[in-house]
């Protein structure tokens, strides 16, 4: 639809597919060595129970400046702005100097696996600056207005997990088996004891590492001695705790452990990301300020999350790029009656023309 919609308005796009029947989106537009990309993703999460939406959330309704549906805020009203702009700035004739890459992807929110089939493409290592259009609002229910941000730091993520292997004996003769679980369990109260002295490490710009233990399985009846446990963690890492110290410092762990007999433990790194930071002086946060308080409103806060979007995917291929998360999206991202403030998305589309221009025109760039 997207590469329709861009086609009737003379703009070129390309599908890079990653999986069958899924595709990422890559549009270009403009000229010159300056390269400003723009990224936001096509997926969205499951709509839940449809008895708590008050509305059909696969049809796009509007009720009282307010555009419901899932995905409005999370965050095909961020692309989809992206995309107007892009449009209408064709449409204009505004002449670019300098270059607008428009990257929609997808599995995002399954593992950002569509970002990271864009790695090797050459699509990333060449962009100055990118701006990340996924929810940057919170919404305020008592006075209807709601608050923009912009995010110039989010943590990185480390998903890993610990496997125990024991041996399975009847459960009236314990003493003949391996209880993996139990096993797993002593891990677990090292484990925790390592990440309350690694919280008290406070990084100055994105704060403590916070470790969250998902899931844990193991056993096969009850009437057994359990010979298999796995435990999955996910940890938001930090510049100063990064993932590698976190593995390193576990595995040194495990291998004491499992110095003791019958232990059997290892370690697996299911998902490593880095920290994204950038400095509050660069260009694209400098403009973003200026511009957010003139087409918003309000003066833009400059924040830091610990949640991930695909720019810790593509840092691994352009760690020099400036990156910024500005989105007209909100707080009701994953929610029942998801939705997304209908002036809010116009005022998105003219304040990212504006930063287009400008952040493509030299010589107002090095003025701020």
């Amino acid at each position: 639809m997207f590469k329709k919609i861009l086609k009737d308005h003379n703009i070129e796009s390309k599908e890079i597919p990653f999986a069958t029947g899924r595709s990422d989106l890559i549009v270009s537009m403009g000229q010159g060595d300056r390269i400003l990309g723009l990224t936001g993703h096509m997926d969205t999460v499951s709509v839940g129970p449809l008895s708590d939406w008050k509305s059909n959330p696969f049809v796009l309704t509007d009720l009282e400046g307010k555009l419901f549906g899932r995905g409005t805020s999370d965050m095909k009203g961020g692309l989809v702005a992206l995309i107007i702009a892009l449009i209408e700035l064709k449409d204009e004739g505004v002449e670019l100097d300098g270059q607008i890459r428009l990257i929609a992807t997808g599995g995002e929110e399954t593992g950002q696996v569509g970002s990271s089939s864009l790695l090797g493409h050459h699509l990333i290592s060449d962009m100055d600056a990118l701006i990340v259009a996924e929810p940057s609002r919170l919404s305020n229910p008592k006075s209807g207005k709601s608050t923009q941000f912009a995010i110039f730091a989010q943590n990185g993520v480390l998903d890993y997990e610990v496997i125990s292997k024991g041996k399975s004996a009847h459960s009236s003769i314990p003493d003949l088996g391996i209880n993996a679980i139990d096993n797993l369990h002593e891990y677990m109260n090292q484990q925790k004891k390592y990440f309350d002295n690694v919280a008290q490490i406070n990084d100055s710009v994105l704060g403590k590492v916070i470790p969250v233990n998902s899931i844990i399985s193991g056993g096969e009846q009850v009437n057994s001695v359990p010979a298999y446990a796995k435990l999955i963690t996910k940890v938001r890492t930090t510049t100063i705790v990064n993932a590698n110290r976190i593995i390193s410092d576990l595995e040194d762990m495990i291998m004491e452990l499992n110095r003791v007999a019958d232990n059997n433990l290892e370690l697996n790194v299911l998902r490593q990301l880095d920290p994204v930071v950038t400095s509050k002086d660069s260009p694209i946060i400098q403009l973003v300020s200026l511009y957010g308080q003139a087409f918003f409103k309000q003066k833009i806060a400059l924040e830091t999350v610990a949640g991930t979007t695909d720019a810790a995917t593509f840092i691994s291929e352009n760690d020099q790029m400036d990156i910024v998360q500005i989105g007209p999206g909100n707080d009701t991202s994953h929610m029942a009656n998801e939705y997304i403030g209908k002036q809010d998305f116009l005022d998105y589309i003219d304040f990212i023309k504006k930063i287009i221009v400008t952040y493509l025109n030299d010589s107002l760039v090095k003025d701020i």
